[in-house]
């Protein structure tokens, strides 16, 4: 046998068999695992998992005759990137990348060079920016304040939503998804998805969901005033209430001996900044106190409930005006709120809520909160914004000079020598948006070259061709940004084009990380990560596949080398397996044929680690000592190809005498 990875490497690039097909017949399969993020050294820690078992799929619906989009590429954008790039070299290049490329190589995940995507590239760079500049101009990405939480070094910011870790809370101008006009459909979308409801409420918690209580406040004349609260747990701080004559009949909540006051106060176009007392007052329902209602223009909102224990300006008003401040937090407790006293902040909602609708007082609405997502980084390196801001912060689009990238220098160059007014604006697209975008990119990219909206008719049709990913693989942690925001992205597209496409994905794998066998995380900062070309060269890349494709995605991994090098004993017993003589008489028939069958369930279920557990199992239970028919040994073969390619496609040249490729030979139906 030849046991030389490199010319197997070297014959499937030749046979182009990982290339996507311009095929119309064959049936398509759209597989996504996550890329990894680029360094000196490769492979170090989990991200190889969610590429294997990738191109585990992708090699079998090969052989089962599918059309399989299996993209690759490397997460190459960002500062850390672009410094572990620095370190190599003074200028960007492919140093990493290559490096990378090496390792998922030797690894045999195949690589289709139409869709090989490296983050840092122009085409790809010049499609992200495009897709980034088409949301900005239909109103989804925007430019202005966002509440952000910024590291200690100030050089970091993050989303606070996601990021709750005692970091500084600041407010700054910055890009951000808008997704208030699409939040019902990314919530249906959640619930059409093929997941657990523990995932699901996960996707659903990063809506923020939370609920306000309505309560009608009785009028001392009579009439009721109706209020919706989203922290109804502080209506015992209540101190004034306030009614803009713009949006309500204010006629309704006045005494008569009022009126003369009010209409100087509308006739002086409210020339007082607080407004003008009506005569009435409103009953709290909490604590049964009188709440005077005044009359004011100067809250854009048709009632107003001003609460000066929780806010600085209504606590400045109440001050001025000499009305009563309620205090109704002490030492962490409600005070002052009568059936809530001496109860802890942190259960008020949920009691009040309870006792108002169980009373029939208040009626409860569910909400969702989160419609912003940061886009921006600082970093001055990555995908820079495809704008430039002038004096007066108007924006300036570079669509038609894309792609605006960093020069081989470290220095932001366009695409054309052209001048723009104004100055770039600083950082860059974060992480969040440029993985989000690659679903959608990946079917578009190609080696043409050219920049392909995301909205465009040949777009549109793509998305239909390919029927959404059948097999999405990403890291656990990275739900947010592999989930979620291509979830409102995908909402967006449908809302403006009027389009029905298909489901995100059908099947989704979540890997957990990798420990080593002191049960640290596998991480830079432990100094304990793996040398991945050290290691396929002293158990192979067919013993680490088959070792990585044994345990399950979604439970942490414990790196132990006794297990891998019993993987390597095990690929030898497989290879001494072959050189037997096959069996003339089929002894093994049934057995045989109950395992295939359940080899056949485990990958319509995309269960990797069941099919392999199986094999491994069968091998040494029924083969270690037997012998099979010559068919049988080739459907065997067949079910190990995905596992181990390399020793599949040795076994096959070398027994059978094959003269293609062991897969191009068709799967085992």
């Amino acid at each position: 046998m030849k046991n030389d990875s490199g010319y197997w490497i070297k014959a499937w690039q030749k046979s182009k068999n990982f290339r996507v097909e311009n095929d119309r017949i064959k049936p398509k399969s759209y597989l996504f695992s996550s890329f990894p993020k680029t360094n000196l050294y490769g492979f170090q820690d989990a991200y190889i998992r969610p590429l294997l078992n990738g191109d585990f799929f992708s090699r079998q619906q090969r052989m089962a005759g599918y059309n399989v989009l299996f993209p690759t590429g490397f997460d190459s954008l960002g500062l850390t990137a672009y410094m572990e790039n620095k370190k190599h070299s003074n200028m960007i290049n492919d140093d990493i990348t290559s490096i990378f490329e090496e390792q998922m190589l030797s690894l045999g995940i195949g690589i289709d060079e139409q869709k090989k995507i490296d983050l840092k590239q122009d085409v790809f760079l010049s499609s992200l920016q495009l897709a980034f500049v088409e949301l900005y101009e239909r109103g989804y990405i925007k430019y202005g304040l966002i509440e952000v939480c910024e590291d200690k070094s100030g050089k970091k910011i993050l989303d606070p939503y996601f990021y709750k870790k005692s970091l500084h809370y600041n407010k700054i101008k910055a890009f951000y998804l808008d997704i208030s006009s699409v939040q019902k459909n990314v919530l249906q979308k959640i619930e059409e998805l093929p997941v657990s409801e523990e995932i699901s409420g996960r996707l659903k918690g990063m809506l923020a969901p939370k609920q306000s209580l309505t309560i009608p406040f009785s009028v001392t004349n009579g009439e009721k005033i109706s209020y919706t609260f989203e922290e109804p747990e502080y209506i015992g701080g209540i101190s004034y209430i306030l009614l803009h004559p713009d949006y309500i009949d204010f006629t309704k909540y006045t005494l008569y001996e009022e009126y003369s006051a009010i209409e100087k106060y509308l006739a002086e176009d409210n020339t007082n900044d607080f407004g003008v007392f009506t005569g009435t007052y409103a009953i709290n329902p909490l604590t049964g106190k009188k709440i005077p209602i005044f009359l004011s223009v100067n809250f854009d909102c048709p009632v107003y409930m001003a609460n000066p224990y929780l806010n600085s300006e209504d606590r400045i008003v109440a001050q001025d005006e000499g009305l009563p401040i309620i205090d109704v937090v002490q030492n962490g407790v409600f005070i002052e709120s009568d059936f809530l006293n001496g109860h802890p902040v942190a259960s008020g909602k949920d009691m009040i809520i309870e006792q108002f609708v169980s009373a029939d007082i208040g009626s409860v609405q569910f909400y969702y909160s989160k419609d912003k997502i940061l886009l921006s980084s600082l970093d001055t390196f990555g995908a820079l914004f495809p704008f430039f801001i002038d004096n007066d912060e108007e924006l300036h689009s570079l669509k038609g000079h894309l792609p605006f990238l960093l020069s081989s220098k470290f220095r932001p160059i366009l695409s054309d020598d052209i001048e723009v007014p104004g100055n770039m604006i600083s950082g860059s697209i974060n992480h969040i948006f440029s993985t989000a975008i690659l679903p959608f990119l990946a079917i578009l990219y190609d080696d043409v070259g050219a920049s392909t909206s995301i909205f465009s008719a040949d777009a549109l049709k793509s998305y239909t061709m390919w029927k959404g990913i059948d097999l999405y693989t990403i890291r656990e942690e990275e739900l947010f940004e592999s989930v979620f925001v291509p979830l409102s992205i995908l909402s967006i597209i449908e809302k403006e084009k009027g389009v029905a496409l298909p489901t995100l994905f059908r099947t989704l794998q979540l890997t957990r990380p990798v420990y080593d066998e002191n049960l640290n995380l596998i991480t830079r900062s432990n100094n304990n990560l793996f040398d991945t070309q050290g290691i396929i060269k002293k158990y192979s890349a067919d013993a680490l596949r088959m070792y990585f494709l044994s345990k399950p995605l979604d439970q942490d991994f414990i790196f132990q080398e006794a297990e891998l090098a019993s993987m390597k004993n095990l690929k030898k017993s497989i290879e001494d397996f072959y050189e037997k003589p096959f069996t003339t008489k089929d002894t093994l028939k049934d057995g045989f044929e109950k395992f295939v069958q359940q080899e056949l369930e485990y990958i319509e279920k995309k269960n990797t680690y069941c099919y392999v557990e199986a094999f491994i199992e069968f091998f040494k239970e029924y083969l270690w000592n037997a012998s099979v028919t010559s068919k049988q040994g080739l459907i065997l073969l067949k079910i190990l190809y995905p596992i181990c390619p390399f020793l599949a496609e040795d076994i096959y040249q070398t027994i059978y005498r094959g003269k293609y490729l062991l897969g191009d030979d068709g799967w085992i139906i």
